[in-house]
C-alpha cells in the first residue's frame, strides 16, 4: 500500500518556499492523500488534477538565464523555446515547471 501524503506537510513546504521566494510545485497528491482528517484514495490523473486545484503551487522569483549558442553568443529572444499547452494541460499540477506539450497524442 502507498504511504500517505498529508496536506499539512505540503502546506508547510509551500509556506517555507514562499517565505524564501522559491518556486514550489505540488504536482500530485499520491494515491493516499490525507486532508482535514479524511483519507482519499486517488487514481492516475486525479492525483495531479487535485494537486492543481489545491492552489498550493507557488511561483517564486524567476531565474535569469543567460543562454548562449555553441560559440558563446547570446541566443536571440525570437529563437528561444516557447512552451505550448493543450486543453488537458490546464488541469495538470506540473504546468508551472513543465516544458509544454510534446504532442505525444496521449491526451487526445
Amino acid at each position: 500500500m502507498a504511504r500517505p501524503c498529508h496536506f499539512e506537510w505540503v502546506k508547510a513546504l509551500r509556506d517555507e518556499c514562499a517565505e524564501f521566494d522559491v518556486t514550489f510545485v505540488f504536482c500530485g497528491t499520491g494515491r493516499v492523500f490525507v486532508k482535514d482528517g479524511r483519507t482519499y484514495h486517488l487514481e492516475g490523473h486525479l492525483q495531479s488534477e487535485q494537486a492543481r486545484k489545491s492552489g498550493m503551487s507557488y511561483e517564486g522569483r524567476a531565474i535569469d538565464w543567460k543562454l548562449t549558442d555553441g560559440r558563446g553568443m547570446p541566443v536571440p529572444e525570437d529563437q528561444l523555446y516557447r512552451p505550448t499547452f493543450r486543453e488537458r494541460c490546464q488541469t495538470c499540477g506540473m504546468q508551472l515547471i513543465c516544458n509544454g506539450c510534446s504532442a505525444c497524442g496521449r491526451c487526445g
